[in-house]
């Protein structure tokens, strides 16, 4: 059944600028209580694992023009308030694994534990039912990252040590307490930061300081204070990255909650913060979202709030038209974006529900200039998640999404305009540069064996 979502997006019969509302477009769209939202490419398809918090999560795939429901029963799982999703390769068989966190409880010890899903030829397998890992306490965030020991979910716990749960040798392990990534606080959002020297990590916490993991050979150190993104009187929710002057620099955006949110720029030994006061104006926000969604190859920001309407803004903090998605009433959690309708240009989608049951909203930025699609792989056809893409003709760089700008994960590509030549550092450090076309599947080495 599709519902149409006028109580959510001020829908215009014409759009010259900003987004357009296509919700209509979303199959079966029921009002529900929907958090996050992690995209995957199967068969070279974009397809949107959005999850249901007393009602069953979705898998939702572009099919005969519409944004239709495909959710195999196992992942359904209408009786979990399941909260974040992401998408990750962690026994590194080529198909992503998915991991859905559930949260009964507010912080600390819940009920009931996460899923793992493994994807097989006999069909969907829980790997946390004979498992002594899985997370039992409650959690915001989970994310794709790679670690010294390959891909690993990484477990932004609220009130528990956090977790990196990868594979090793056909057994679930835990490598958090070698990293001493076990820390205890009100775990928010994630990201990933692809550096030359490796993948960092950023923690964005609540009722705490914020964590940043930086990757030194083999193990990491954590540098917030150091580096400036400590901020332990602000709670952090959307996190993404952005190269905001296209210097080869993966800059930060944080959003705060009720607070100023930052635009971190990265200098020589620390972060800077350099947000105007029409970007921080402190709002309940929900995720973040930085891309180039108007296809001009430069990236915007979009800001998801909750029961306030959203912002959109150019990469230095200026606002932008935002077209018919600001969501006034819009009660905002998790968004994503992915070329679903393979027109060459990323559509919008944002889940709704904490404060309110409400349907889904779907958005294309009108009048959007030639993206050109960017797709690393590894050999295998996996994506390769947390890779660095260096524009060598436009400018600037961006990292391949594991997740999570506060419920969210991106498809596994890149969409730019202005775009002919990329190098794609694999983050295990071996690189490939090649020309694009308008859908680049690169695919790249082997991944390393752990």
């Amino acid at each position: 059944m599709a519902v149409a979502s006028m109580v959510i997006a001020c829908t215009t019969e014409e759009v010259d600028q900003g987004f357009k509302d296509v919700s209509s477009k979303i199959s079966e769209n029921g009002a529900e209580r929907r958090y996050g939202v992690a995209v995957r490419h199967n068969d070279r398809k974009p397809e949107a694992f959005v999850t249901g918090f007393g009602a069953p999560n979705q898998l939702l795939r572009w099919q005969n023009g519409m944004l239709r429901d495909i959710t195999p029963e196992p992942l359904q799982d209408p009786n979990t308030d399941a909260i974040g999703a992401a998408w990750c390769d962690v026994d590194q068989d080529g198909l992503e694994e998915l991991y859905v966190l559930t949260t009964d409880t507010y912080g600390g010890r819940k009920r009931f534990t996460d899923h793992l899903y493994d994807q097989t030829q006999d069909g969907w397998t829980d790997l946390f039912e004979d498992s002594d890992v899985p997370n039992r306490y409650a959690g915001r965030s989970v994310a794709c990252h790679y670690s010294p020991e390959g891909y690993a979910f990484f477990v932004a716990r609220y009130g528990g040590p956090m977790q990196l749960i990868t594979e090793q040798d056909g057994e679930l392990t835990d490598l958090a307490p070698r990293y001493g990534m076990d820390k205890v606080t009100g775990g928010r959002s994630i990201v990933n930061i692809p550096t030359p020297d490796g993948v960092d990590l950023f923690a964005g916490n609540e009722r705490g300081p914020n964590f940043y993991y930086e990757r030194q050979n083999d193990t990491y150190e954590e540098r917030a204070d150091e580096l400036g993104v400590f901020a332990p009187l602000q709670n952090a929710r959307g996190v993404a990255t952005i190269d905001i002057e296209k210097d080869d620099k993966l800059d930060l955006v944080v959003g705060n909650w009720n607070d100023y949110h930052r635009l971190y720029k990265r200098a020589d030994q620390e972060f800077q913060d350099i947000a105007p006061t029409t970007f921080n104006e402190p709002t309940p926000v929900r995720s973040v979202i930085a891309h180039d969604f108007d296809g001009d190859g430069s990236e915007e920001i979009f800001l998801n709030n909750i029961d306030h309407k959203n912002s959109y803004h150019e990469s230095k903090g200026s606002r932008a038209p935002i077209g018919e998605a600001e969501e006034p009433n819009g009660a905002g959690t998790g968004a994503a974006i992915a070329d679903f309708n393979q027109d060459g240009h990323p559509e919008l989608l944002i889940a709704h529900g904490e404060s309110k049951a409400q349907p889904m909203s779907l958005y294309t930025y009108s009048d959007a200039g030639h993206h050109s699609v960017v797709r690393p792989t590894w050999k295998d056809g996996s994506p390769a998640r947390n890779a660095r893409v260096i524009f060598k003709d436009a400018g600037g760089v961006a990292a391949i999404d594991g997740g999570s700008a506060y419920l969210n994960q991106m498809a596994p590509a890149v969409y730019r305009g202005g775009v002919e030549k990329v190098t794609i550092q694999y983050p295990h450090g071996e690189s490939v540069t090649t020309r694009v076309t308008e859908d680049s599947v690169i695919q790249g080495p082997k991944k390393p064996v752990h």
